[in-house]
């Protein structure tokens, strides 16, 4: 009877056990179902913080305790990790700008046609740079050497008279079949997406070239491309009016964006989960919130326009206002400085400033590119002539701004266009207006432009302190780690240079070599706190 009654009395326990291990378990789902916002920051905070004393405490058993080294090495790389995140830095150096010299990468006969895009990216040690064609070929250079790594010919385009008498086994392709009008880079260095007029993005590895998958849900040229800065995220833009959300290394959908009333012919993003595009002949540029789903119109016309010889102010009648600055019909590049401005650029040579919280521009610089506006080339103002490196005649054409790069979160940015130069802008103090600091001339029309940091040559970087004890080990990983950030880079400017525009065959500038340009820029930094 007692072994009964313990055997009763186990099996009750047993069970109340199993009730109390699924109550809590259900408690636990509850729990993190029920996580609120607030909870979820503390959450990856706590992360976080543990990540980051893994990394500043890598140090051998024995050793002696450095405990205070990593609480300061911790906080300093806290602080500029928050800044840096928020990005509430904001970077001066367009004053101290000067070109230090101007490379041509050799091109070869693997382009014949007009270059349309270029990329950059770094894979370790090394940097490359991306650029494509017209003719859907896409060509990899090292950055240190000036040589071709790699050359991802075009295929020809599969109509149905050609599989009829070929076969679509003869021709079949991995890449691109038309013109490419866009790629990027992934900030790790790991992925690089291109686009064009087939319709279709690639994604590809950047460590050995080779196919990773085919995004396609455009129904129509996909015209702009831009990875979110630290992430995998890619946003897409095309001529069927919609922008695409994808994750790349998942090769999967997310979601797709309405609101254009025109093709989209270029996109930028930073940090933030948004992105801003111009809608060409719709003449209106959009920022997207993603999460929040929602976005805001900003209408091209109005605002402060100046040009050398004009200058129209906020106070004079609207009908005067309309007449100065209502010119252009398609506003076809775009770019962001930070999350709360960002330029665009119209065929008629016009750059726009624009701050988020305002509708209209914030300033606009009139007759920025084109005959009869001002280059300022070694200090000297000279004014664009017709025979100024180009064959056309046409005005309306050659100053149309075909391309804007800025360096994220400073007040430095560029513009291209096709009157022989590329200029180089300061953005004010009060980020209200900007100015011209220099032009270089460029023939051609410059297709797309990107600013980027590199470090130097191989042969140049700096030797290693011998100090051994665990200090000296602790600080020379930390000032390796500060000179490779801020020290040791050096600012480049890439530039795809073609005969003709982008995005069409209508002129063509035959003095002009289609050509890739790196531009090797020396300047000083000094960062902004809020």
């Amino acid at each position: 009877m007692r072994l009964a009654h313990k055997k009763k009395q186990d099996k009750s326990s047993d069970e109340e056990d199993v009730e109390d291990l699924n109550l809590e378990r259900d408690d636990e789902e509850e729990e993190e179902i029920e996580e609120t916002a607030a909870e979820k920051r503390l959450r990856l905070a706590k992360g976080y913080l543990r990540k980051v004393q893994e990394q500043v405490s890598e140090i051998q058993d024995g050793e002696i305790d450095a405990e205070e080294i990593d609480k300061e090495l911790i906080a300093s790389r806290l602080r500029d990790d928050v800044l840096e995140r928020q990005h509430r830095q904001f970077i001066i150096l367009a004053d101290t700008v000067k070109v230090q010299d101007t490379r041509i990468l050799n091109v070869g006969k693997a382009i014949q046609l007009s270059l349309t895009s270029c990329a950059f990216t770094q894979t370790g040690n090394d940097c490359f740079i991306y650029a494509g064609s017209k003719d859907a070929t896409i060509v990899k250079w090292n950055l240190f050497t000036g040589s071709r790594v790699n050359v991802i010919a075009g295929g020809l385009k599969q109509t149905k008279k050609l599989i009829k008498q070929v076969g679509s086994k003869k021709i079949a392709h991995v890449g691109h079949t038309q013109p490419i009008l866009a790629m990027d880079c992934t900030s790790d260095g790991q992925f690089m997406a291109s686009s064009g007029m087939d319709k279709t993005i690639y994604v590809w590895s950047t460590v050995d070239d080779s196919l990773v998958g085919e995004l396609k849900q455009h129904r129509d040229a996909v015209t702009g491309l831009r990875f979110r800065l630290g992430q995998h995220e890619l946003y897409s833009c095309s001529n069927d009016r919609t922008i695409k959300l994808w994750n790349a290394p998942a090769l999967s959908y997310i979601e797709t964006l309405f609101g254009h009333q025109d093709m989209i012919t270029s996109i930028d993003t930073l940090n933030r989960e948004r992105c801003v595009t111009v809608g060409s002949r719709d003449r209106t540029a959009r920022l997207w919130k993603i999460p929040e789903e929602s976005q805001l119109v900003f209408r091209a016309g109005g605002g402060l326009a100046i040009t050398d010889d004009l200058v129209v102010m906020k106070g004079l009648r609207k009908k005067e206002k309309k007449e100065e600055n209502s010119a252009g019909g398609s506003v076809d590049a775009v770019a962001m400085l930070d999350e709360d401005h960002f330029l665009t650029g119209d065929d008629a040579g016009s750059i726009s400033l624009w701050n988020v919280q305002r509708k209209k521009p914030v300033f606009t610089r009139l007759k920025a590119h084109g005959f009869g506006s001002k280059a300022l080339v070694n200090g000297e103002e000279i004014e664009v002539q017709p025979n100024q490196g180009t064959t056309l005649t046409d005005d309306s054409t050659c100053q149309w701004i075909s391309s804007i790069a800025c360096f994220p979160y400073s007040d430095l940015f560029a513009s291209g266009a096709g009157d022989g130069y590329v200029r180089f802008w300061k953005l004010s103090d009060t980020k209200q207006q900007f100015s011209q600091l220099f032009a270089v001339p460029v023939t051609g029309f410059v297709n797309d432009m990107r600013f980027f940091m590199a470090p130097p040559a191989p042969s140049e970087k700096s030797v290693a302190t011998n100090d051994s004890s665990l200090a000296g080990k602790i600080r020379e990983k930390e000032r390796q780690r500060l000179l490779l950030l801020k020290q040791k880079k050096m600012l480049h400017l890439v530039m795809a240079v073609g005969q003709e525009h982008r995005l069409g065959r209508w002129l063509k500038i035959k003095k002009a070599k289609n050509q890739v340009m790196v531009m090797s820029l020396q300047c000083r930094m000094s960062v902004e706190n809020p």
